[in-house]
Protein backbone atom coordinates (compact mmCIF):
# COMPACT_ATOMS: atom_id res chain seq x y z
CA UNK A 1 0.00 0.00 0.00
CA UNK A 2 3.32 2.18 0.82
CA UNK A 3 4.31 1.72 -2.44
CA UNK A 4 1.37 2.71 -4.33
CA UNK A 5 0.69 5.66 -2.62
CA UNK A 6 3.86 7.02 -3.41
CA UNK A 7 3.87 6.28 -7.16
CA UNK A 8 0.54 8.43 -6.53
CA UNK A 9 2.60 11.54 -4.69
CA UNK A 10 5.50 11.02 -7.45
CA UNK A 11 3.02 11.05 -10.59
CA UNK A 12 1.17 14.09 -9.06
CA UNK A 13 3.85 15.94 -8.38
CA UNK A 14 5.37 15.03 -12.40
CA UNK A 15 1.87 16.12 -13.68
CA UNK A 16 2.04 19.52 -11.80
CA UNK A 17 5.76 20.22 -12.63
CA UNK A 18 5.25 19.87 -16.45
CA UNK A 19 2.34 21.82 -16.49
CA UNK A 20 3.82 24.57 -15.20
CA UNK A 21 7.05 24.54 -17.26
CA UNK A 22 4.32 23.81 -20.32
CA UNK A 23 2.62 27.54 -19.14
CA UNK A 24 6.15 28.95 -19.12
CA UNK A 25 7.20 27.96 -22.15
CA UNK A 26 3.83 28.94 -23.86
CA UNK A 27 4.22 32.13 -22.00
CA UNK A 28 7.71 33.32 -23.08
CA UNK A 29 6.78 32.33 -26.45
CA UNK A 30 3.95 34.73 -26.85
CA UNK A 31 6.05 37.31 -25.68
CA UNK A 32 8.81 36.84 -27.88
CA UNK A 33 6.58 36.52 -30.88
CA UNK A 34 6.81 39.60 -33.22
CA UNK A 35 3.34 40.34 -34.91
CA UNK A 36 2.58 39.13 -38.33
CA UNK A 37 1.36 42.93 -39.04
CA UNK A 38 4.42 44.48 -37.97
CA UNK A 39 6.96 41.93 -38.59
CA UNK A 40 9.21 43.16 -41.37
CA UNK A 41 11.72 40.41 -41.93
CA UNK A 42 10.22 38.31 -44.48
CA UNK A 43 9.88 41.15 -46.66
CA UNK A 44 13.23 42.30 -46.47
CA UNK A 45 14.22 39.11 -46.50
CA UNK A 46 12.46 38.83 -50.03
CA UNK A 47 13.59 42.00 -51.27
CA UNK A 48 17.60 40.79 -50.43
CA UNK A 49 17.09 37.48 -52.32
CA UNK A 50 15.50 39.25 -55.43
CA UNK A 51 18.19 41.66 -55.84
CA UNK A 52 20.66 38.68 -55.47
CA UNK A 53 18.97 36.68 -57.94
CA UNK A 54 18.60 39.69 -60.68
CA UNK A 55 21.79 39.86 -62.72
CA UNK A 56 24.72 42.86 -61.75
CA UNK A 57 23.15 44.14 -58.59
CA UNK A 58 25.36 46.59 -57.63
CA UNK A 59 26.80 45.84 -54.20
CA UNK A 60 25.88 49.29 -52.45
CA UNK A 61 22.32 49.18 -53.47
CA UNK A 62 22.03 45.48 -52.29
CA UNK A 63 23.44 47.07 -48.59
CA UNK A 64 20.63 49.77 -48.94
CA UNK A 65 17.68 48.04 -50.06
CA UNK A 66 17.10 45.42 -47.25
CA UNK A 67 16.10 48.16 -44.70
CA UNK A 68 13.65 49.18 -47.25
CA UNK A 69 10.15 48.24 -46.98
CA UNK A 70 8.64 46.66 -50.21
CA UNK A 71 6.60 48.61 -52.06
CA UNK A 72 7.22 52.15 -51.01
CA UNK A 73 7.59 53.84 -53.92
CA UNK A 74 5.62 53.31 -56.77
CA UNK A 75 7.01 52.32 -60.40
CA UNK A 76 8.61 56.11 -61.27
CA UNK A 77 10.45 56.08 -58.12
CA UNK A 78 7.57 58.62 -56.16
CA UNK A 79 6.68 58.13 -52.40
CA UNK A 80 3.06 59.46 -52.83
CA UNK A 81 1.28 60.18 -49.38
CA UNK A 82 -1.20 57.73 -49.34
CA UNK A 83 1.83 54.90 -49.22
CA UNK A 84 3.91 57.29 -46.79
CA UNK A 85 0.93 56.81 -44.47
CA UNK A 86 0.34 53.28 -44.78
CA UNK A 87 4.17 52.24 -44.39
CA UNK A 88 4.27 55.10 -40.60
CA UNK A 89 1.08 52.88 -39.21
CA UNK A 90 2.89 49.82 -40.31
CA UNK A 91 6.77 50.28 -39.29
CA UNK A 92 6.48 53.27 -36.48
CA UNK A 93 7.11 52.04 -33.10
CA UNK A 94 4.84 54.55 -31.42
CA UNK A 95 2.05 52.19 -33.31
CA UNK A 96 4.34 48.93 -31.55
CA UNK A 97 4.49 50.41 -28.19
CA UNK A 98 0.57 50.83 -28.27
CA UNK A 99 -0.30 47.61 -29.34
CA UNK A 100 2.22 46.28 -26.32
CA UNK A 101 0.06 48.23 -24.13
CA UNK A 102 -3.48 46.96 -25.64
CA UNK A 103 -2.11 43.39 -25.34
CA UNK A 104 -0.68 44.59 -21.62
CA UNK A 105 -4.69 45.66 -21.13
CA UNK A 106 -6.02 42.12 -22.96
CA UNK A 107 -3.75 40.06 -20.29
CA UNK A 108 -4.79 41.92 -17.18
CA UNK A 109 -8.70 41.05 -18.14
CA UNK A 110 -7.62 36.86 -18.00
CA UNK A 111 -6.12 38.26 -14.74
CA UNK A 112 -9.35 39.21 -13.73
CA UNK A 113 -11.43 36.81 -15.04
CA UNK A 114 -8.92 34.13 -13.16
CA UNK A 115 -10.25 35.48 -9.76
CA UNK A 116 -13.61 33.28 -10.54
CA UNK A 117 -11.40 29.78 -10.64
CA UNK A 118 -10.44 28.16 -7.69
CA UNK A 119 -6.95 28.30 -7.01
CA UNK A 120 -5.12 24.37 -6.71
CA UNK A 121 -1.86 24.12 -5.04
CA UNK A 122 0.61 21.36 -4.39
CA UNK A 123 2.60 21.27 -1.60
CA UNK A 124 5.61 19.52 0.19
CA UNK A 125 7.53 20.07 3.32
CA UNK A 126 10.40 18.35 4.94
CA UNK A 127 11.99 19.17 8.03
CA UNK A 128 15.04 17.86 10.15
CA UNK A 129 15.03 18.89 13.68
CA UNK A 130 18.38 18.51 15.55
CA UNK A 131 17.51 19.87 18.79
CA UNK A 132 14.15 20.62 21.45
CA UNK A 133 14.04 22.53 24.53
CA UNK A 134 14.64 20.21 27.48
CA UNK A 135 11.15 21.36 28.57
CA UNK A 136 9.64 19.39 25.86
CA UNK A 137 9.90 15.68 24.14
CA UNK A 138 9.11 13.92 21.74
CA UNK A 139 6.06 11.93 23.78
CA UNK A 140 4.94 15.27 24.68
CA UNK A 141 4.82 16.59 20.95
CA UNK A 142 3.14 13.37 19.84
CA UNK A 143 0.10 13.61 22.56
CA UNK A 144 -1.04 17.35 20.74
CA UNK A 145 -3.04 17.67 18.20
CA UNK A 146 -1.58 16.35 14.13
CA UNK A 147 -1.14 19.44 12.67
CA UNK A 148 -3.80 20.68 9.82
CA UNK A 149 -2.72 21.06 6.63
CA UNK A 150 -2.17 24.25 5.65
CA UNK A 151 -3.78 25.63 2.49
CA UNK A 152 -2.65 28.21 -0.16
CA UNK A 153 -4.09 31.20 1.94
CA UNK A 154 -1.99 30.37 5.12
CA UNK A 155 0.66 33.17 4.95
CA UNK A 156 2.96 31.40 7.45
CA UNK A 157 5.79 28.68 5.32
CA UNK A 158 5.40 25.30 6.36
CA UNK A 159 8.84 24.96 7.14
CA UNK A 160 10.05 26.47 10.37
CA UNK A 161 12.57 29.26 9.40
CA UNK A 162 14.66 28.41 12.45
CA UNK A 163 15.36 24.79 11.58
CA UNK A 164 16.94 26.10 8.33
CA UNK A 165 18.99 28.40 10.44
CA UNK A 166 20.28 25.23 12.67
CA UNK A 167 21.13 23.44 9.54
CA UNK A 168 23.05 26.00 8.27
CA UNK A 169 25.01 27.05 11.75
CA UNK A 170 25.46 23.81 13.31
CA UNK A 171 28.78 22.92 11.10
CA UNK A 172 30.58 26.26 11.72
CA UNK A 173 30.00 25.84 15.82
CA UNK A 174 30.06 22.23 16.09
CA UNK A 175 32.42 22.78 18.75
CA UNK A 176 29.79 24.09 21.04
CA UNK A 177 28.20 22.35 23.60
CA UNK A 178 24.66 23.06 22.49
CA UNK A 179 22.19 22.73 24.95
CA UNK A 180 18.35 21.19 24.91
CA UNK A 181 17.27 17.70 24.04
CA UNK A 182 19.51 16.06 21.26
CA UNK A 183 16.65 13.49 20.53
CA UNK A 184 16.12 14.85 16.62
CA UNK A 185 13.53 13.59 14.33
CA UNK A 186 12.17 14.71 10.90
CA UNK A 187 8.77 15.81 9.50
CA UNK A 188 7.15 15.31 6.10
CA UNK A 189 4.05 16.44 4.69
CA UNK A 190 2.76 16.50 1.21
CA UNK A 191 -0.91 17.27 0.58
CA UNK A 192 -3.17 19.04 -2.23
CA UNK A 193 -5.10 22.03 -1.46
CA UNK A 194 -8.20 23.67 -2.91
CA UNK A 195 -9.26 27.36 -2.48
CA UNK A 196 -12.04 28.89 -3.77
CA UNK A 197 -13.51 32.48 -2.97
CA UNK A 198 -17.37 32.28 -3.35
CA UNK A 199 -18.49 36.01 -2.35
CA UNK A 200 -17.13 39.04 -2.44
CA UNK A 201 -19.66 41.70 -2.34
CA UNK A 202 -19.43 41.58 -6.40
CA UNK A 203 -15.92 43.20 -6.39
CA UNK A 204 -14.33 40.47 -8.50
CA UNK A 205 -17.37 41.29 -11.61
CA UNK A 206 -16.72 44.96 -11.11
CA UNK A 207 -12.63 44.36 -11.23
CA UNK A 208 -13.39 42.66 -14.51
CA UNK A 209 -15.73 45.35 -16.14
CA UNK A 210 -12.78 47.75 -15.25
CA UNK A 211 -10.10 45.51 -16.57
CA UNK A 212 -12.62 45.02 -20.06
CA UNK A 213 -13.29 48.92 -19.84
CA UNK A 214 -9.27 49.60 -19.83
CA UNK A 215 -9.02 47.21 -22.50
CA UNK A 216 -11.58 49.25 -24.62
CA UNK A 217 -9.12 52.28 -23.31
CA UNK A 218 -6.35 51.01 -24.67
CA UNK A 219 -8.05 49.75 -27.74
CA UNK A 220 -8.92 53.39 -28.25
CA UNK A 221 -5.28 54.84 -27.39
CA UNK A 222 -4.02 52.72 -30.35
CA UNK A 223 -6.20 54.31 -32.45
CA UNK A 224 -5.65 57.72 -31.15
CA UNK A 225 -1.89 57.05 -31.73
CA UNK A 226 -2.25 55.92 -35.05
CA UNK A 227 -4.38 59.58 -35.47
CA UNK A 228 -1.14 61.37 -34.70
CA UNK A 229 1.37 59.29 -36.67
CA UNK A 230 -0.91 59.84 -39.68
CA UNK A 231 -1.52 63.92 -39.11
CA UNK A 232 2.16 64.09 -38.53
CA UNK A 233 3.62 62.26 -41.50
CA UNK A 234 1.19 64.48 -43.80
CA UNK A 235 2.98 67.55 -42.34
CA UNK A 236 6.23 66.33 -42.97
CA UNK A 237 5.32 65.36 -46.52
CA UNK A 238 4.06 68.48 -46.97
CA UNK A 239 7.30 70.82 -45.50
CA UNK A 240 8.64 68.56 -47.92
CA UNK A 241 7.00 69.31 -50.99
CA UNK A 242 7.22 73.32 -49.71
CA UNK A 243 11.15 72.74 -49.86
CA UNK A 244 10.70 71.53 -53.16
CA UNK A 245 8.11 74.17 -54.25
CA UNK A 246 10.64 76.88 -52.61
CA UNK A 247 13.60 75.30 -54.53
CA UNK A 248 11.82 75.57 -57.63
CA UNK A 249 11.53 79.57 -57.48
CA UNK A 250 15.08 80.00 -56.13
CA UNK A 251 16.48 77.83 -59.50
CA UNK A 252 13.64 80.26 -61.44
CA UNK A 253 15.11 82.85 -59.87
CA UNK A 254 18.96 82.11 -60.48
CA UNK A 255 18.06 81.43 -63.92
CA UNK A 256 16.64 84.78 -64.27
CA UNK A 257 19.70 86.95 -62.72
CA UNK A 258 21.91 84.52 -64.39
CA UNK A 259 20.06 85.66 -68.09
CA UNK A 260 20.05 88.92 -66.80
CA UNK A 261 23.68 88.85 -66.05
CA UNK A 262 24.76 87.83 -68.93
CA UNK A 263 22.91 90.55 -71.13
CA UNK A 264 24.19 93.00 -69.03
CA UNK A 265 28.14 91.73 -69.73
CA UNK A 266 27.09 91.84 -73.51
CA UNK A 267 25.70 95.53 -72.91
CA UNK A 268 29.13 96.51 -71.16
CA UNK A 269 31.50 95.43 -73.78
CA UNK A 270 29.01 97.15 -76.45
CA UNK A 271 30.11 100.18 -73.41
CA UNK A 272 25.98 100.49 -73.24
CA UNK A 273 25.86 99.26 -69.33
CA UNK A 274 27.83 100.44 -66.45
CA UNK A 275 29.77 98.30 -64.29
CA UNK A 276 27.41 98.36 -61.45
CA UNK A 277 25.19 97.09 -63.63
CA UNK A 278 26.79 93.89 -63.68
CA UNK A 279 27.68 93.89 -60.43
CA UNK A 280 23.93 93.83 -59.39
CA UNK A 281 23.44 90.95 -61.48
CA UNK A 282 25.93 89.11 -59.79
CA UNK A 283 24.20 90.00 -56.36
CA UNK A 284 21.16 88.90 -57.37
CA UNK A 285 22.47 85.20 -59.00
CA UNK A 286 24.57 85.13 -55.31
CA UNK A 287 21.30 86.01 -53.02
CA UNK A 288 19.10 82.81 -55.46
CA UNK A 289 21.76 80.45 -54.84
CA UNK A 290 21.90 81.54 -50.90
CA UNK A 291 17.79 80.88 -51.61
CA UNK A 292 18.41 77.55 -53.00
CA UNK A 293 20.59 76.23 -50.39
CA UNK A 294 18.30 77.32 -47.76
CA UNK A 295 15.49 75.40 -49.30
CA UNK A 296 17.31 72.34 -50.07
CA UNK A 297 18.04 72.63 -46.40
CA UNK A 298 14.47 72.76 -45.71
CA UNK A 299 13.62 70.22 -48.09
CA UNK A 300 16.57 67.61 -46.65
CA UNK A 301 15.05 67.96 -43.07
CA UNK A 302 11.57 67.19 -43.88
CA UNK A 303 12.76 64.32 -45.46
CA UNK A 304 14.61 62.90 -42.44
CA UNK A 305 11.42 63.41 -40.01
CA UNK A 306 9.68 62.22 -42.84
CA UNK A 307 11.91 58.50 -42.24
CA UNK A 308 11.80 58.60 -38.65
CA UNK A 309 7.95 58.45 -38.59
CA UNK A 310 8.00 55.51 -41.56
CA UNK A 311 9.95 54.01 -39.47
CA UNK A 312 12.91 53.42 -41.84
CA UNK A 313 16.13 52.34 -40.19
CA UNK A 314 19.10 54.67 -40.95
CA UNK A 315 16.89 57.19 -40.86
CA UNK A 316 16.60 58.16 -44.22
CA UNK A 317 14.17 57.19 -47.76
CA UNK A 318 15.48 54.68 -50.12
CA UNK A 319 17.98 56.20 -52.78
CA UNK A 320 16.38 58.11 -55.92
CA UNK A 321 13.12 58.28 -54.00
CA UNK A 322 11.21 61.62 -54.98
CA UNK A 323 7.85 63.25 -53.69
CA UNK A 324 4.59 63.22 -55.73
CA UNK A 325 4.36 67.21 -57.04
CA UNK A 326 1.74 70.00 -55.35
CA UNK A 327 -1.29 68.73 -57.55
CA UNK A 328 -3.57 71.30 -57.85
CA UNK A 329 -6.71 72.87 -55.66
CA UNK A 330 -9.89 70.29 -56.11
CA UNK A 331 -13.50 71.93 -55.76
CA UNK A 332 -13.53 70.34 -52.36
CA UNK A 333 -10.32 72.01 -50.71
CA UNK A 334 -11.73 75.52 -52.12
CA UNK A 335 -15.13 74.85 -50.59
CA UNK A 336 -15.96 76.34 -47.06
CA UNK A 337 -16.35 73.81 -44.34
CA UNK A 338 -19.28 73.54 -42.05
CA UNK A 339 -18.58 73.69 -38.49
CA UNK A 340 -21.15 71.95 -37.18
CA UNK A 341 -20.79 69.15 -39.45
CA UNK A 342 -16.88 68.65 -38.38
CA UNK A 343 -18.13 69.08 -34.31
CA UNK A 344 -20.35 66.33 -34.77
CA UNK A 345 -17.95 64.31 -36.53
CA UNK A 346 -15.34 64.60 -33.56
CA UNK A 347 -17.64 64.38 -30.86
CA UNK A 348 -18.35 60.97 -32.68
CA UNK A 349 -14.77 59.72 -33.91
CA UNK A 350 -12.11 60.81 -31.60
CA UNK A 351 -10.35 58.03 -30.19
CA UNK A 352 -8.96 60.19 -27.19
CA UNK A 353 -12.53 61.08 -26.21
CA UNK A 354 -13.66 57.35 -26.53
CA UNK A 355 -10.73 56.43 -24.53
CA UNK A 356 -11.20 58.85 -21.61
CA UNK A 357 -14.78 57.74 -21.59
CA UNK A 358 -13.87 53.91 -21.10
CA UNK A 359 -11.47 55.18 -18.44
CA UNK A 360 -14.44 56.70 -17.03
CA UNK A 361 -16.53 53.65 -17.24
CA UNK A 362 -13.47 52.13 -15.36
CA UNK A 363 -13.77 54.57 -12.74
CA UNK A 364 -17.10 53.78 -11.65
CA UNK A 365 -16.55 49.99 -11.67
CA UNK A 366 -13.10 50.73 -8.95
CA UNK A 367 -15.76 52.53 -6.65
CA UNK A 368 -18.34 49.65 -7.03
CA UNK A 369 -15.15 47.22 -6.12
CA UNK A 370 -14.47 49.95 -3.11
CA UNK A 371 -17.91 49.83 -1.72
CA UNK A 372 -17.71 46.03 -1.80
CA UNK A 373 -15.17 45.88 0.94
CA UNK A 374 -17.88 46.48 3.36
CA UNK A 375 -19.73 43.07 2.32
CA UNK A 376 -18.26 39.55 3.85
CA UNK A 377 -16.32 36.65 2.40
CA UNK A 378 -17.24 33.78 1.98
CA UNK A 379 -14.37 31.14 0.60
CA UNK A 380 -14.48 26.90 0.30
CA UNK A 381 -11.10 25.17 1.56
CA UNK A 382 -10.35 21.60 1.03
CA UNK A 383 -7.02 19.62 1.55
CA UNK A 384 -6.05 16.53 0.95
CA UNK A 385 -2.15 14.49 1.89
CA UNK A 386 0.05 12.72 3.92
CA UNK A 387 1.93 14.14 6.89
CA UNK A 388 4.93 11.08 8.51
CA UNK A 389 7.36 11.92 11.38
CA UNK A 390 10.05 9.81 10.54
CA UNK A 391 10.41 9.25 6.79
CA UNK A 392 8.69 9.66 3.43
CA UNK A 393 7.19 6.36 3.09
CA UNK A 394 3.87 7.71 3.48
CA UNK A 395 1.27 5.22 4.43
CA UNK A 396 -2.75 4.93 4.71
CA UNK A 397 -2.47 5.39 8.12
CA UNK A 398 -0.36 8.92 7.44
CA UNK A 399 -3.44 10.01 4.79
CA UNK A 400 -4.88 13.55 6.40
CA UNK A 401 -8.12 15.41 4.68
CA UNK A 402 -9.88 18.35 5.26
CA UNK A 403 -12.31 20.61 4.68
CA UNK A 404 -13.99 24.23 5.45
CA UNK A 405 -15.76 27.06 4.93
CA UNK A 406 -14.34 30.54 5.95
CA UNK A 407 -16.93 33.43 6.46
CA UNK A 408 -14.84 36.57 6.73
CA UNK A 409 -16.27 40.01 7.34
CA UNK A 410 -14.08 43.00 8.81
CA UNK A 411 -16.09 44.99 11.39
CA UNK A 412 -13.67 47.87 11.98
CA UNK A 413 -10.53 48.81 10.12
CA UNK A 414 -9.24 52.11 11.34
CA UNK A 415 -11.06 53.91 8.51
CA UNK A 416 -9.45 52.36 5.78
CA UNK A 417 -12.73 50.91 3.78
CA UNK A 418 -13.90 54.48 3.85
CA UNK A 419 -10.53 56.20 2.46
CA UNK A 420 -10.62 53.38 0.02
CA UNK A 421 -13.89 54.51 -1.10
CA UNK A 422 -13.55 58.61 -1.14
CA UNK A 423 -9.92 57.65 -3.02
CA UNK A 424 -11.70 55.53 -5.68
CA UNK A 425 -14.63 58.50 -5.74
CA UNK A 426 -12.13 61.37 -6.22
CA UNK A 427 -9.95 59.67 -8.61
CA UNK A 428 -13.68 58.56 -10.80
CA UNK A 429 -14.51 62.68 -10.41
CA UNK A 430 -10.90 63.58 -11.78
CA UNK A 431 -11.87 61.24 -15.04
CA UNK A 432 -15.00 63.41 -15.33
CA UNK A 433 -12.94 66.69 -15.59
CA UNK A 434 -10.41 64.75 -17.88
CA UNK A 435 -13.05 64.08 -20.41
CA UNK A 436 -14.96 67.48 -20.01
CA UNK A 437 -12.02 68.77 -20.82
CA UNK A 438 -10.64 66.82 -23.77
CA UNK A 439 -14.25 68.00 -25.25
CA UNK A 440 -13.48 71.53 -24.90
CA UNK A 441 -10.12 71.09 -26.20
CA UNK A 442 -11.48 69.05 -29.32
CA UNK A 443 -13.95 71.35 -30.22
CA UNK A 444 -11.46 74.30 -29.53
CA UNK A 445 -9.03 72.34 -32.03
CA UNK A 446 -11.81 72.40 -35.00
CA UNK A 447 -13.14 75.41 -34.90
CA UNK A 448 -9.65 76.96 -35.24
CA UNK A 449 -8.60 74.48 -37.99
CA UNK A 450 -12.19 75.52 -39.66
CA UNK A 451 -10.51 79.39 -39.48
CA UNK A 452 -7.59 78.03 -41.04
CA UNK A 453 -9.14 76.38 -43.47
CA UNK A 454 -10.66 79.66 -44.53
CA UNK A 455 -7.97 81.59 -44.20
CA UNK A 456 -5.95 79.33 -46.42
CA UNK A 457 -8.35 79.38 -49.20
CA UNK A 458 -8.45 83.06 -49.31
CA UNK A 459 -4.71 83.23 -49.19
CA UNK A 460 -4.75 81.13 -52.76
CA UNK A 461 -7.23 83.08 -54.26
CA UNK A 462 -5.21 86.27 -53.23
CA UNK A 463 -1.88 85.21 -54.03
CA UNK A 464 -2.70 83.38 -57.27
CA UNK A 465 -3.91 86.94 -58.88
CA UNK A 466 -0.70 88.43 -57.21
CA UNK A 467 1.57 86.06 -58.81
CA UNK A 468 -0.57 86.41 -62.25
CA UNK A 469 -0.35 90.66 -61.60
CA UNK A 470 3.71 90.39 -60.40
CA UNK A 471 4.49 88.27 -63.66
CA UNK A 472 2.99 90.49 -66.17
CA UNK A 473 4.39 93.47 -64.83
CA UNK A 474 8.03 92.21 -64.17
CA UNK A 475 7.91 90.77 -67.29
CA UNK A 476 6.65 94.87 -69.08
CA UNK A 477 9.76 96.36 -67.07
CA UNK A 478 11.66 93.83 -68.37
CA UNK A 479 10.84 94.61 -71.94
CA UNK A 480 11.67 98.07 -70.70
CA UNK A 481 14.73 97.45 -69.98
CA UNK A 482 16.12 95.23 -72.57
CA UNK A 483 14.82 99.03 -74.96
CA UNK A 484 16.37 100.99 -72.60
CA UNK A 485 13.51 102.79 -71.64
CA UNK A 486 13.31 101.04 -67.80
CA UNK A 487 15.94 101.62 -64.90
CA UNK A 488 17.56 98.27 -63.49
CA UNK A 489 16.27 99.72 -60.39
CA UNK A 490 12.62 99.15 -61.37
CA UNK A 491 13.76 95.98 -62.86
CA UNK A 492 15.32 94.28 -59.49
CA UNK A 493 12.09 95.99 -57.65
CA UNK A 494 9.88 94.00 -60.59
CA UNK A 495 11.50 90.75 -59.95
CA UNK A 496 11.63 90.68 -56.43
CA UNK A 497 8.14 91.30 -56.04
CA UNK A 498 7.19 88.61 -58.39
CA UNK A 499 9.75 86.19 -56.48
CA UNK A 500 7.70 86.97 -53.20
CA UNK A 501 4.09 86.55 -54.79
CA UNK A 502 5.48 83.10 -56.26
CA UNK A 503 7.04 81.80 -52.56
CA UNK A 504 3.74 83.19 -50.92
CA UNK A 505 1.32 81.39 -53.36
CA UNK A 506 3.54 77.90 -52.70
CA UNK A 507 3.43 78.65 -48.92
CA UNK A 508 -0.50 79.40 -49.08
CA UNK A 509 -1.09 76.44 -50.64
CA UNK A 510 0.47 74.66 -48.38
CA UNK A 511 -1.16 75.73 -45.51
CA UNK A 512 -4.51 74.66 -47.24
CA UNK A 513 -3.62 70.99 -47.48
CA UNK A 514 -2.22 71.31 -43.69
CA UNK A 515 -5.44 73.13 -42.36
CA UNK A 516 -7.45 70.08 -43.87
CA UNK A 517 -5.24 67.71 -42.59
CA UNK A 518 -5.33 69.35 -39.25
CA UNK A 519 -9.57 69.81 -39.64
CA UNK A 520 -9.45 66.20 -40.42
CA UNK A 521 -7.13 65.20 -37.71
CA UNK A 522 -9.10 67.05 -35.07
CA UNK A 523 -12.06 65.45 -35.98
CA UNK A 524 -10.90 62.15 -36.06
CA UNK A 525 -11.19 61.46 -39.89
CA UNK A 526 -8.88 60.29 -41.72
CA UNK A 527 -7.31 61.88 -44.56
Amino acid sequence: MSRRVRRISATCAAAALIVGCRGFEETAARYKSVPQEFDLRPARQAAVEASSNAGGAHPETEAADPEAPVDLLDASGVLTLERAVEQALRGNPDLHAALARLEAAQARVGQAQAAFWPLAAFTHASSRTFHTPASRNRLALGLQQPTILTTPSDSSSLLDLTTILGLLRLPLFSNIDLKGDRNSFSEHTTAFSLSWLVYDGFAREARERASRHLESASKAAREDAARLIRRSVITAYHQAQLGEGQLRIAAADEAFGREQLEATRRLLAAQKAAPTDVTNFELRVTAAQANLAAAQGIRDTSLVVLAELLGLAGGRLPEGARLAELSAETVEDLSAPDAAHWLAEAARQRPDLRQLEAFLRSQDENVLAAQALYTPMISLTASWGFTRPSNIEYSVEDQATAAGVEVRWDIFTGGMRRQKVLEAGALRREAEALLRRQHLAVESQVRQAVIEVVRAQREIELNARAVDMSRKIRDAVRAGYDAGKETLTRLNETQRDYITADAELILSRIRLREAWNELRSAAGSPP
